[in-house]
């Protein structure tokens, strides 16, 4: 349904793409929109005295706007980095050395979360003194509300999720979670996976922040999303300083920005602003998300039924037992096999998939598991494309 407007696939018609859980393909509308751009308009922003630059500047301008409409935000609470890791690190590092967090604090995170929502807070934890605990998960992969309860206590100043799972897919309930914290503990939301899939509204989550990456939105790579409330942007130091951020500098010191602003300490990525504008309006242009999800769901249901064929020889995660709502990510390995030989035989018949990791070991080492393959799917995948990979897994089965 969507698959010609990605050109990628003209141009590599045997190409069998399952790989969007790392990044997605970019549609024609993203391309052009950005080659015109380019073309006609590029400049550097806030300097306002010549017209390409005014020109550019309204668009960035226009893609935060969209991006905080969206998000249900306010545009003066949307701030761009530059990728995961930097997003992550910028947040932890602001909190830790704004004295928010410190020695006899916990941070506590969920142990299906991504390496990059975890290590900061673990490498600031050894600096600063706050302990690190995890939220675990019962045997159908579910949040152990028993365990949360149990760790979440009055030391705890912090606490930080994935929305979505990079390995299972599953759609943990952060609106729940949220309810039952206090107003002094700081939330944290991981939505890369979230994000591409369905609709993410941050005041019916009331996180105090929440990130996701451009481009596994089908927008341009090198640049990511921080959303954080406006009260908490007020009263946080940013840990990076620059030529952005400040009011004033003489000899005798400098003064910050209060906004925003102050945590953006660069030169933006203006080309990647311009894709995440024009990959919005892509998804406005097919029918927003509800038209995303029924196509996959549609997917999901067949890509389902394929699997339960192959349940004595293919463990897939979450198991088909498990009734959690989610994407259509499926983590897998087949019964005696390798996984990196999988992957292999998979790409010698031109079938992208991910194997590894998955930047995720925590969750891994509480599944019993050293690597996996991952199959996840996107809008421009077609039954065709899921019989093509299940040819090749009978093949190795």
């Amino acid at each position: 349904m969507f698959v010609q407007d990605f050109p990628v696939f003209r141009e590599n018609p045997d190409l069998v793409y399952l790989d969007s859980g790392a990044s997605t393909q970019k549609p024609s509308m993203v391309i052009d929109r950005v080659s015109r751009y380019v073309q006609t308009s590029y400049a550097n922003i806030h300097r306002w005295m010549y017209d390409l630059s005014e020109k550019s500047e309204i668009l960035f301008d226009q893609s935060k706007r969209k991006t905080a409409a969206m998000l249900n935000a306010k545009f003066s609470e949307i701030i761009y980095t530059y990728n995961a890791t930097h997003a992550a690190n910028l947040l932890a590092q602001t909190l830790a050395f704004s004295g928010y967090l410190g020695e006899g604090d916990t941070v506590l995170l969920g142990v299906w979360d991504h390496h990059a929502t975890i290590v900061p807070w673990q490498l600031l934890a050894k600096k600063f003194g706050f302990r690190i605990e995890f939220i675990h998960l019962n045997e159908d992969l579910s949040i152990d509300w028993e365990d949360f309860n149990q760790k979440y206590n009055d030391s705890v100043k912090l606490v930080s999720c994935s929305m979505v799972s990079n390995v299972t897919g599953i759609i943990y309930p952060m609106k729940k979670l949220s309810s039952l914290l206090r107003e002094d503990t700081f939330f944290f939301v991981d939505a890369s996976q979230a994000v591409p899939h369905f609709s993410v509204d941050v005041v019916d989550i009331d996180c105090d922040a929440l990130v996701f990456t451009w481009h596994k939105i089908m927008a341009y790579t090198g640049l990511w999303v921080l959303y954080m409330k406006k009260e908490r942007i007020k009263k946080l130091t940013p840990m990076m300083w620059g030529g952005g951020v400040i009011d004033s500098v003489s000899e005798e010191g400098c003064t910050l920005l209060w906004g925003k602003e102050k945590f953006e300490a660069w030169t933006p990525n203006i080309i990647g602003a311009v894709s995440l504008l024009a990959a919005w309006e892509y998804i406005d242009s097919i029918g927003g998300y509800d038209a995303i999800q029924k196509h996959e769901d549609t997917l999901i249901a067949y890509t389902d039924e394929k699997f339960k064929e192959y349940a004595d020889r293919v463990h897939v995660f979450p198991s088909f037992w498990s009734s959690q709502p989610r994407i259509g990510v499926y983590s897998f390995h087949v019964n005696n096999k390798n996984s990196v030989d999988v992957s292999e035989v998979m790409a010698d018949n031109n079938i992208a998939i991910r194997c590894g990791g998955h930047c995720a070991h925590p969750l891994l080492h509480s599944l019993n598991q050293k690597a996996l393959c991952r199959l996840s799917l996107y809008l421009y995948n077609t039954k065709k494309d899921i019989d093509a990979f299940f040819s090749v897994l009978w093949s190795i089965v």
